[in-house]
């Protein structure tokens, strides 16, 4: 869509389909606007009538910061669980927010904190905290060919497996923004936001590809946790069963709200798969090890 038209539709708010959910996007701050049309390019606008998932507006804190220090804030229907940002990374908070509202009001799937990728139909998912690792190899696997699932959340059916795509901007930190534009340098990449509270943040744009695959769901057939150690030599680990049904349930957001059928969904997942610790001292070494995973 034309910058120009787009910026128009936000401004007054818009729908925007970020799979499985719609979006309703209301925002006057032009930095956060150009951003939509870079990182969101790929995606479709909805008709203002389709009924929203999620109703999201970034503006101006308002007050004398509009004169001293410009800031964006998210507004939900509540209020909002975080502080304001510098107006200039409102592209962060709208992220942040999106976040937010996918992890606590979606009560169909029990989400992981993980990232999921698949290759001929054969999906991965990859868990960790912040800082782990999982975006880097996400974008660096998603470049080697490697279907773009999802980079921040792993939306699984309880009763199936299954896991619904839900592909967005893959967020990168710090460092990882300079391995993953050295890796594949022709992956469109925001501008880089520092001085945020996690460092400095950048983007890597989703392909129109994830977005047309997001209504086709994945089977996973491993779970990886990610290690970067530059002192080690690449290996993978297998996990003793208690320990990853641990882990699991610690990276769940919402394991505790499905009660019997959460504890019964990781069980089988554990029991089902392969759940492996992936240690590596570079990007090729760990897509190397991903590569041996999927067979």
């Amino acid at each position: 869509m034309d910058p120009v038209a787009l910026s128009r539709r936000l401004a007054a708010g818009a729908v925007l389909s970020v799979p499985p959910f719609a979006v309703r996007l209301q925002t006057p701050l032009h930095v956060l606007q150009r951003s939509l049309h870079m990182l969101y390019g790929e995606f479709d606008l909805l008709d203002d009538g389709e009924a929203p998932d999620f109703v999201i507006r970034v503006s101006g804190t308002g007050g004398l910061h509009r004169f001293m220090r410009r800031q964006a804030m998210a507004f939900i229907d509540t209020p909002p669980p975080y502080t304001p940002l510098p107006e200039r990374m409102a592209p962060i908070m709208f992220e942040q927010a999106l976040n937010w509202c996918v992890a606590t009001r979606t009560l169909t799937h029990l989400i992981l904190h993980a990232a999921v990728v698949a290759k001929n139909g054969r999906a991965v998912i990859v868990p960790g905290q912040s800082g782990q690792g999982k975006s880097t190899l996400c974008a660096a696997l998603v470049a080697r060919g490697w279907r773009h699932v999802s980079d921040e959340f792993a939306l699984m059916d309880p009763s199936t497996l299954a896991i619904t795509a839900h592909p967005r901007p893959i967020s990168l930190k710090n460092r990882s923004l300079e391995v993953v534009a050295a890796w594949a340098p022709e992956m469109a990449q925001s501008p880089a936001y520092e001085g945020t509270p996690k460092g400095t943040i950048g983007y890597v744009r989703p392909s129109r590809a994830a977005v047309e695959s997001a209504p086709e769901p994945v089977t996973p057939v491993a779970v990886v946790f990610p290690r970067f150690d530059p002192a080690q030599a690449p290996a993978l680990d297998a996990m003793g069963k208690a320990a990853a049904f641990i882990a699991l349930t610690a990276c769940s957001v919402n394991y505790r709200e499905f009660g019997q059928a959460g504890f019964d969904a990781i069980g089988r997942l554990v029991d089902g798969n392969p759940v492996l610790g992936a240690t590596y001292p570079d990007t090729g070494s760990a897509v190397a090890l991903l590569e041996q995973v999927v067979g």
